[in-house]
């Protein structure tokens, strides 16, 4: 039988720091105020194809508006 210890683990890496300004987050763009709390969205989203917006689509021509305005087309 093997005996269960503690272990230590040591990591060091080095890393440019023109290498760490390049890789920038996603921003979070400001989204509007509901209940007194500021809302945030991620800018440059993307928008899949659900059931809902399938709906949406085949709704009608205000329907059809609404759903390109949803995916950006």
């Amino acid at each position: 039988m093997a005996k269960k210890g503690k272990g230590i683990a040591i990591i060091i890496s080095m890393v440019d720091k023109k290498d760490m300004k390049k890789k920038k987050k996603a921003e979070m763009a400001y989204g509007g105020m509901s209940g007194g709390k500021k809302h945030m969205y991620s800018a440059g989203g993307s928008v899949t194809d659900n059931s809902g917006l399938k709906a949406l689509r085949a709704s009608g021509p205000r329907g059809m508006e609404a759903y390109n305005k949803i995916t950006g087309n």
